[in-house]
Order: structure tokens, then C-alpha cells, then sequence
């Protein structure tokens, strides 16, 4: 039997440049885009023009994309707690929104239910960043 030597082949090789989107950017992207969209659906289903529509869906993704990035990006130097209530605030203030998009509710209602998310959140923010760390962060 013949054996054959791994040997590495000092040619390298011209590989195509691989572009890797971080996930502190892609998140808040994918995520911004997503909730536009959707806030642009939701506003026009209501009544509102397709013109609109259309910009309310280009300022939500916009504001929700700059909040996100700034969010994720600044993570590593807050503690654990105000870590978990800036996610909470955006999490509730966003779902609010989206909830008096909707049209059935009044401006408390839609508040009341942004904050009943907002708390949600806090309490599964505060417990996955208490059990599971993350790497780099205060504590």
C-alpha cells in the first residue's frame, strides 16, 4: 500500500476577497429594514396613500437602523443593567409605534402596550445577559 504526505503547497492561491457583515451591523440592519417594512404595510393597510406609506416605512427604517447601530455598537461599555433597559426602551418604544399604527387603539393604549413589552423585554434581556454573558461586556 502506498501512503501519500499531506504537504502544503507553498503557491497560494488567488481567492475571491471574502466580505463578512459583522453581526453588530448586520442585526440592526436586517432588523431596521424589516421593521420598515412593515410599518410601511401596516400604515397603508389603514388607509394612509402608498406615497405615505412609502416614507413613513423609509423614516421608521432609518431611525430603527441608526438606534440599532448605535445600540449594539455601544453594548460593550455599559453594564448589564442599563444594557438590558436600553434594549427594553427600544424593543417597547418600537412596539408601541407599531401598535398605534394600527389604528384601533388611542395614544395611552398604544403607549400601555409599548411599555407592557418594553418590561417583557427587560425581564428576558436581564436574564439571558445574567446567565449567558457576553464577551466584553461590564458586569
Amino acid at each position: 500500500m502506498q501512503t501519500h504526505a499531506r504537504t502544503r503547497s507553498t503557491a497560494t492561491t488567488a481567492a475571491a476577497p471574502r466580505h463578512h457583515l459583522a453581526v453588530t451591523t448586520g442585526v440592526p440592519v436586517v432588523g431596521g429594514i424589516a421593521y420598515g417594512i412593515y410599518a410601511g404595510l401596516l400604515d397603508h393597510s389603514t388607509g394612509s396613500s402608498s406615497v405615505h406609506a412609502f416614507v413613513l416605512g423609509l423614516l421608521a427604517t432609518a431611525v430603527t437602523v441608526v438606534l440599532g447601530l448605535v445600540l449594539m455598537h455601544s453594548q460593550s461599555r455599559m453594564i448589564t443593567e442599563v444594557r438590558a433597559l436600553s434594549y427594553a426602551v427600544m424593543f417597547g418604544a418600537t412596539m408601541g409605534f407599531l401598535y398605534s399604527l394600527a389604528g384601533t387603539s388611542t395614544a395611552l393604549k398604544a403607549s400601555g402596550m409599548g411599555a407592557l413589552f418594553g418590561v417583557i423585554m427587560l425581564v428576558v434581556s436581564l436574564y439571558l445577559f445574567r446567565t449567558h454573558g457576553t464577551p466584553g461586556a461590564r458586569r
